[in-house]
């Protein structure tokens, strides 16, 4: 009785499905209830039949990839142009950059243009500056005066400034324009130039406007310069003319305002300065002008280490007493001194001439001659170019003389003049136009 029922109670226990594993020496094995291998079964039915409806579904939906593949070429478009205007824009950069570049040389090659074209005239007034300091225009001599002094000056006191000489505002104006030029007074510290703008990139304007000022002081140098010579050329031939003599020189350029007019059209630095530099040369070539003229004219001293010993004019007769007229002067000197005249030009006279003893005449142009007497001997003949070098005679005691001297006239047109008059207007001369 006990077998039946311990079959029964196996036979009712519910049947299981087992997986045994064997690798080598290990065993597994794994055991699966019926109900759970029925789940995992009807899981991946599940998941087949869903995956095959979508699939099936898509295939018949041939409008869906058609929308796919709008929206990704709209995209693409998209993306496309956004990248066309990136390069555009870069581009764009790229090209102002370019042309800022090229603004900046051309800016930079007119501004080293310019640097280089006022270095050039700067050489020029340098140059100018060495001639007017050769010829004496500028000089310790030349330091300003004021208004009083010059009003209370003589031009026979002056020993060189050009200013006395000048009517009193334009001596003003030289003299500031000499100060400024020649470094003579004391300068107020110059401002600061800014050539940079707010960001610290060069000012191009401010630097074409420093230039043009360059240019301007330039042409204020030169102009002074040139006011200056033509000052002294007119006061050289105004001393001339005072002595009775004349001199032939242009006039200096003057811009007449009777009946004038037109637009106001402004000068550039670099033109101004080259219409001073002009007038600067013309005013040289009259100071050249009335030098050369005045070295023709008796106007030194005839004999520099003799003392004078008798003037022109009355004076007593040394032989007979009473008064008479010397139309000379003397210098006493050793006999055997060298004589020279006082200007160039040709022997007229050379021999024996009454009271003159051996005598020679030289004639210098225009009416005017010297005379040389009391000679112990004659070196020159009649006919003879002379110069202010050229040895004419020797000191000596012929004639009506007391003892070895130089008698000396100056005759204009065969009248003698005082001879002091041309050697004090020389000597102004040559301080004026060294």
């Amino acid at each position: 009785m006990m077998r039946p029922q311990a079959a029964d109670r196996y036979r009712s226990q519910n049947s299981a499905r087992r997986i045994v594993i064997i690798s080598r020496d290990n065993t597994r094995t794994y055991t699966f209830s019926p109900l759970a291998l029925f789940g995992g079964l009807t899981l991946f039915l599940t998941v087949s039949l869903g995956f095959l409806a979508a699939t099936t579904y898509l295939v018949f939906r041939d409008d869906l990839f058609d929308l796919v593949r709008e929206r990704n070429a709209d995209m693409q478009q998209a993306y496309e142009d956004r990248i066309a205007r990136l390069r555009s824009e870069i581009d764009r950069i790229s090209s102002r950059q370019i042309l800022d570049s090229v603004a900046m040389d051309e800016k930079v090659e007119k501004i080293m243009s310019a640097q280089q074209g006022i270095a050039d005239r700067q050489r020029a007034v340098g140059d100018l500056i060495d001639k007017a300091r050769s010829i004496g225009l500028i000089d310790g001599r030349n330091a300003a005066i004021t208004a009083d002094k010059r009003a209370a000056l003589d031009p026979a006191d002056v020993t060189g400034s050009v200013n006395a000489y000048a009517d009193a505002g334009g001596a003003n104006l030289i003299d500031r324009q000499f100060d400024a030029l020649t470094s003579t007074a004391p300068k107020a510290a110059a401002a600061k130039v800014d050539l940079r703008t707010t960001d610290g990139k060069p000012d191009f304007k401010a630097i074409a406007s420093h230039l043009a000022a360059v240019d301007a002081e330039q042409a204020k140098a030169v102009e002074a310069i040139a006011d200056a010579a033509n000052s002294r050329v007119d006061a050289a031939v105004e001393i001339i003319a005072d002595a009775g003599l004349r001199v032939n020189v242009p006039e200096a350029p003057a811009d007449s305002q009777d009946a004038v007019g037109g637009p106001y059209i402004p000068m550039a630095g670099a033109q101004a300065l080259a219409a001073a530099m002009q007038e600067a040369d013309q005013a040289f070539g009259r100071i050249a002008l009335v030098k050369a003229a005045a070295a023709r004219l008796p106007l030194v001293r005839p004999m520099p280490g003799g003392d004078m010993t008798s003037n022109f004019g009355s004076r007593r007769d040394p032989f007979l007493g009473s008064l008479a007229f010397h139309a000379g002067i003397d210098f006493r000197s050793p006999t055997g001194t060298d004589i020279r005249p006082t200007a160039p030009g040709v022997v007229t006279v050379a021999g024996w001439s009454g009271g003159y003893g051996n005598m020679v005449e030289v004639d210098h142009g225009n009416g005017v001659t010297t005379r040389y007497g009391h000679m112990s001997r004659i070196i020159t003949h009649v006919g003879d170019r002379v110069t202010r070098d050229t040895v004419i005679g020797e000191v000596g005691s012929t004639g009506r003389s007391t003892g070895p001297h130089l008698h000396y006239e100056t005759r204009i047109n065969g009248t003698p003049l005082n001879p002091i008059n041309y050697i004090n207007a020389g000597n102004r001369l040559a301080s004026l136009l060294p």
